[in-house]
């Protein structure tokens, strides 16, 4: 009987051992073909890719038909964008301009109150948890 159990568990060992042997690796032309078919399926097809290609073919060359601004011409428009106002606030576009606009600002927001200044303080920090406690109870 021992002899007979033996044999049982030594032939499970011997048919799982087989079992986890290595596949046989595909060869070169094989994996190439897996390859080539892969990307056929997932780029669509290539009737799509050409025209692709065409559209991008045609946007370069009508690219390179439009003339570049000189820096003169940049200047100006530059120049003619800041006469536009852009910042109607200060429409001559001018650093002393800006300048006087940012003093302008500045003084504004002196002359408003700073918020929650009392949370610095203890006692204002217990009010706001108190106030948090009675509004997170229902």
């Amino acid at each position: 009987m021992n002899k007979l159990l033996v044999a049982l568990i030594a032939g499970a060992f011997a048919s799982v051992a087989a079992a986890q042997t290595a596949p046989a690796k595909p060869t070169a032309q094989e994996r190439q073909a897996d390859v080539k078919a892969a990307t056929q399926a997932g780029s669509g097809s290539s009737a799509s890719t050409q025209a692709t290609a065409e559209q991008q073919k045609a946007n370069v060359k009508a690219s390179k038909e439009t003339a570049k601004m000189t820096t003169q011409e940049k200047n100006a428009a530059i120049k003619a964008s800041n006469k536009a106002m852009i910042n109607p606030d200060n429409p001559s576009g001018s650093v002393a301009g800006t300048a006087a606009q940012q003093k302008a600002n500045v003084a504004e927001s002196k002359g408003t109150p700073k918020a929650n200044v009392d949370l610095k303080t203890k006692e204002g920090q217990k009010k706001l948890d108190e106030g948090l406690k009675k509004a997170s109870t229902p």
